[in-house]
């Protein structure tokens, strides 16, 4: 006869059994983040950002989001890099699918898992771009050409303005002749006219446009200049602090990332464990299965929250079948660590940050309905 001691004492020894393997883990994790949290920030603002970034991010550590919404709220990174780093981030559930890999099947959802987000971080990030690009040059092909329509309007006018202005009343010969002089002079003179100014117009452009350069690079050299002091650990710590010791740094910090994240996983290892006492494991896995879409849809708000709890909680009901590899997928789109909290706090423009959350909600739900119907 199974007791509630049991299943308290279950949820204790399986919580234990991850404890040394998430502790190897996260120790390995701050060594690999140490090593390339500086290159990323200059990989970010090249050419093959998208890729970087999905690449980036799929090293378990929510700080590469929280470091990429930095980048991107001094226009430093495109909005398709940015996406691409949340698509493929999965904050604690590499890690948990690691230890548990033990488990029959782990490996293979391991494998779908990281090659699934980093080919859909690829492919909405390589999306956004191009449409941002291809929008910006419709717009600018449209204000040019209103722009050669209204300088041609105001050349016309100006001409039959002067025509108008030297036309003689003595005879239509006399008139005819005169407009004619008129025209061939002062357009002449018009189209010198109009020409020097174009060229002094282009000048004035070229300078401005030369000064704008200035000021952007010297912006950009005063943030390079920055040190990488936004880039934290889940616990707050500053991964660039080089006056912390190697112990803090390699052990203690890990260890305490441990702890949090093993609390996380007892407590929903506890209720797991008294739904299934009191309710049946029968029961759940039918009910979820015949939730229809509504699976994807909740999962996937609950991979909004900004938390690792919510990564934890996905992460362990994926393992259990309790919901499906689409819901999974769903909700660890959306769940981009501390990336997206921090985005609301750098980036000053709010319409902007609720459009991304947004676009990246629908997203994702989009994702998650399609596989969890297909898949």
């Amino acid at each position: 006869m199974v007791t509630m001691w049991d299943v308290l004492l279950d949820a204790f020894l399986d919580t234990l059994k991850l404890s040394w393997l998430l502790l190897i883990f996260y120790i390995l994790i701050e060594l690999v983040e140490q090593k390339i949290a500086v290159k990323m920030r200059a990989k970010l603002k090249s050419k093959y950002a998208v890729a970087v970034g999905a690449g980036f991010g799929i090293v378990p550590q929510c700080g590469f989001s929280v470091l990429a919404s930095d980048l991107y709220s001094k226009r430093q990174i495109t909005l398709g890099a940015l996406l691409a780093v949340f698509i493929a981030t999965s904050d604690e559930a590499l890690p948990i699918l690691l230890s548990s890999i033990n488990q029959d099947g782990v490996w293979l959802k391991l494998i779908l898992l990281i090659a699934t987000k980093f080919v859909l971080a690829l492919i909405a990030g390589y999306a956004i771009d191009l449409i941002i690009v291809a929008t910006a040059k419709k717009k600018q092909k449209a204000i040019e050409s209103n722009g050669e329509r209204e300088n041609e309007k105001a050349h016309s006018q100006k001409i039959a303005e002067r025509e108008n202005a030297d036309e003689p009343s003595d005879s239509k010969e006399q008139a005819a002749t005169l407009v004619t002089d008129v025209y061939v002079n002062t357009g002449d003179h018009e189209y010198k006219h109009s020409h020097d100014h174009g060229h002094e117009h282009e000048h004035n452009h070229d300078r401005g446009e030369s000064e704008i350069h200035d000021r952007e690079h010297s912006r950009d050299e005063e943030q390079e200049s920055e040190a990488v002091d936004i880039h934290k650990g889940c616990c707050g710590h500053h991964i660039d602090d080089s006056k912390e010791s190697k112990v803090k740094r390699y052990l203690v910090h890990p260890l305490l990332h441990t702890l949090k994240i093993l609390a996380y996983i007892l407590i929903i290892n506890i209720v797991m464990g008294i739904l299934v006492y009191y309710v049946g494991e029968d029961r759940i896995a039918d009910f979820m299965s015949k939730s229809g879409v509504l699976q994807p849809i909740l999962v996937t708000l609950v991979g909004l929250i900004p938390n690792c709890a919510s990564s934890v909680i996905i992460t362990e009901l994926y393992l259990a079948d309790t919901i499906s590899f689409g819901s999974c997928i769903g909700g660890l789109i959306v769940n981009a660590g501390l990336g997206i909290a921090f985005l609301f706090k750098a980036n000053k423009n709010f319409k902007q940050n609720l459009a991304i959350v947004g676009g990246l909600f629908v997203f994702a739900l989009v994702v998650a309905v399609l596989l969890h119907f297909l898949a």
